[in-house]
């Protein structure tokens, strides 16, 4: 159900359409949250999380088939997390290398609800660009783009929201409903991203950052990326290209092997297929046509195309 629905999704977005994948989170393992920071300030050991999306199956909450990035104050099957009242929880992403990405660039999640009364939901995402002076941000930097010099807590230009106009929630709670949000103002950068967990009702931005969430994919996606990403630019190699059968790569040397992932997308942006690196794989289930890879132990990060004949 998952990848149908963002196929639909891909294909409905006008914005979206046609953009390449620049970086892309699925959160189906906990291997997906490799180099993510979590920082649970009120201690009260709920935070967020990868795992199962929940949702309320008529009778009482229940874990879904999804694997997502998520938080959520209620328990399952019922009841709520001790000291929820005072949440406090931050999310914080590794390096995003924009620096390749130009022309539109959009950030774009699906969101997914624990309940039909939840009508519509979001985060703001917090956005830090990496400077010569400090690549690598802190926590602090994170809280003081949420917060005012007084502590309130302000209204932040960025956000993934869903629920509302034209990205209305399934019926079907295990489904999940398309953000977009364009951060073109971003291209050319290295920034990371930071997701807060709170319960501040009240106020103009209140309630923004307060709602159970599952968040089932975050991707960035932009209209043209450099050619040093691209093609015959990028130190991994297509040995044979076209491809028939078999994806045959020389891995670039400054990667490691048995860290590696590789990753194939449809030109839509739509993921097909995602396995660790070895040098021959299997491709002949793919319909004929031209896809991007992208190469990454997580430090480097490799992107390529092939056609598959």
């Amino acid at each position: 159900m998952k990848n149908l629905l963002l196929v639909a999704a891909l294909l409905l977005s006008n914005l979206f359409y046609g953009q390449l994948p620049v970086w892309v989170n699925s959160f189906d393992s906990a291997d997906d949250m490799a180099g993510w920071t979590f920082h649970d300030l009120n201690a009260n050991g709920n935070k967020w999380m990868q795992g199962p999306n929940i949702y309320y199956n008529g009778t009482s909450l229940a874990y879904g088939e999804s694997g997502v990035l998520r938080f959520s104050i209620s328990n399952v099957p019922s009841g709520n997390a001790t000291g929820f009242a005072t949440e406090n929880d931050w999310v914080i992403s590794p390096e995003i290398d924009l620096t390749s990405a130009s022309g539109t660039i959009t950030l774009a999640a699906y969101i997914g609800r624990q309940r039909t009364t939840h009508v519509s939901l979001g985060r703001y995402v917090y956005i830090y660009v990496s400077t010569p002076e400090k690549q690598v941000p802190e926590l602090s930097d994170f809280q003081a783009l949420a917060v005012d010099a007084d502590g309130n807590q302000v209204n932040y230009p960025y956000e993934m929201v869903a629920g509302q106009g034209a990205t209305p929630f399934p019926k079907d709670l295990t489904e999940f409903a398309e953000s977009l949000e364009d951060i073109s103002v971003f291209a050319g950068k290295k920034i990371y991203i930071g997701l807060w967990s709170n319960r501040i009702s009240s106020g103009t931005t209140g309630g923004r950052n307060v709602q159970n969430i599952n968040i089932d994919e975050i991707g960035i996606y932009a209209t043209a990326l450099g050619t040093k990403d691209i093609q015959n630019g990028a130190a991994t190699k297509i040995l044979q290209n076209p491809a028939a059968s078999e994806l045959v790569l020389e891995l670039n040397p400054a990667l490691a092997p048995e860290q590696t992932t590789v990753t194939i997308y449809t030109m839509l942006g739509q993921k097909v297929m995602a396995m660790p690196y070895a040098a021959r794989t299997d491709v002949a289930s793919l319909a004929n046509g031209t896809y991007l890879i992208t190469i990454t132990d997580g430090t480097t990060v490799d992107r390529l195309k092939f056609i598959k004949k």
